[in-house]
């Protein structure tokens, strides 16, 4: 197998990667656009029933706080892939185009294991409470508990994609243009 080859073997298999996080991507906009709306309408609902109706729901506050994890978490997969995360770039942007990558990658690893200690954390959580209810006794915390593993799940795919984008770009397969080269060439 020839070195082009393996080049464009490796620029279609990131390229594949690169189509299943874009996809995911999408579906974690469109959830988290539902579970924004989701805590506004629960929220307001709230304020009605508070002040009203003078009944409120104890439950309605305890949906909208364990919502909270998903907005947190699995919106931080978004803007990994968007590049929209929290980030000082002047040194990056100052830096030259290996330089930077390696930087890049560097920083996605850091974001890549704090998101398996994430993950494990949210694991041992899940499976110490599997049993326990919420203080108002209407739904189980294993399934808010669980947002906070597949978030870390999430934020991890999408680092590592960016990971496998930027060495592949390294390496000469760069995956965002059909011709093997890199587009500052």
């Amino acid at each position: 197998m020839t070195a082009s080859n393996v080049s464009h073997a490796l620029r279609r298999f990131v390229q594949a990667i690169d189509l299943l996080a874009y996809w995911m991507d999408r579906a974690l906009q469109a959830v988290l656009v539902v579970v924004m709306s989701s805590i506004f309408l629960l929220m307001f609902a709230q304020v009605l029933l508070r002040y009203v109706i003078h009944s409120p729901f104890a439950w309605i506050e305890e949906v909208a706080a364990y919502q909270l994890p998903i907005l947190a978490l699995w919106g931080a997969a978004v803007c990994i892939r968007h590049g929209s995360h929290l980030q000082v770039d002047l040194l990056l942007n100052a830096l030259p185009r290996i330089l930077r990558s390696l930087f890049v990658i560097a920083i996605h690893l850091l974001i890549f294991y704090f998101a398996l200690k994430v993950y494990q954390s949210g694991h041992a959580l899940v499976e110490l409470g599997r049993n326990e209810m919420v203080t108002s006794r209407t739904f189980s915390l294993y399934w808010p508990r669980m947002t906070i593993v597949l978030g870390g799940a999430f934020i991890m795919f999408q680092a590592g994609v960016v990971v496998l984008k930027e060495a592949a770009g390294l390496i000469g397969a760069n995956p965002d243009n059909d011709e093997g080269r890199s587009s500052k060439e």
